[in-house]
């Protein structure tokens, strides 16, 4: 019943989801396009909001081994930035999210957010600079490491 009412209001309904308005798909679409900015600044790399975006497809296309998941918000809890990041492992390990490299079907799950008024933060797997690795050192939130976009870049280089 909600579904047919966000449709009636010109909501899109992502799955498993609450309404999004116009408002907040724009908005969303222009933190994936600032984001896609800074990594091409800080890497170099060809990157490119994906414009087509289909249920668990990355953000953004040209991050060479990563599965972008962007998100901009007003505010946010510990516990929403967790269910972020629960969505963006889904995602990565999806075998039709393909990686943006073309070598694999799975990719490193990143997460980039911005709350109102602050600045962007990255969100990424610990276990990508271990030597050993555990598979739930990849989904946990508790296995991850959180900094800036520039910190995550020079992480990424060097994974690259």
């Amino acid at each position: 019943a909600a579904a047919v009412q966000a449709a009636r209001a010109g909501q899109r309904v992502p799955p498993g989801g609450d309404a999004v308005s116009s408002m907040q798909r724009t908005k969303g679409q222009q933190g994936e396009r600032e984001v896609a900015g800074i990594i091409r600044d800080l890497t170099g790399w060809d990157v490119q909001r994906r414009v087509r975006n289909h249920a668990n497809d990355s953000d953004l296309t040209g991050v060479p081994g990563w599965s972008v998941e962007v998100k901009r918000h007003k505010a946010a809890t510990r516990a929403e930035i967790a269910g972020w990041w629960r969505q963006t492992c889904a995602q990565a390990t999806t075998p039709h999210a393909g990686a943006s490299d073309g070598k694999s079907n799975v990719c490193i799950p990143v997460l980039f957010y911005r709350l109102d008024r602050d600045q962007w933060r990255a969100v990424w797997p610990v276990a990508v600079g271990l030597k050993l690795q555990q598979a739930c050192q990849w989904s946990g939130y508790e296995w991850t490491a959180e900094g800036s976009v520039e910190a995550w870049a020079a992480v990424a280089r060097d994974a690259a």
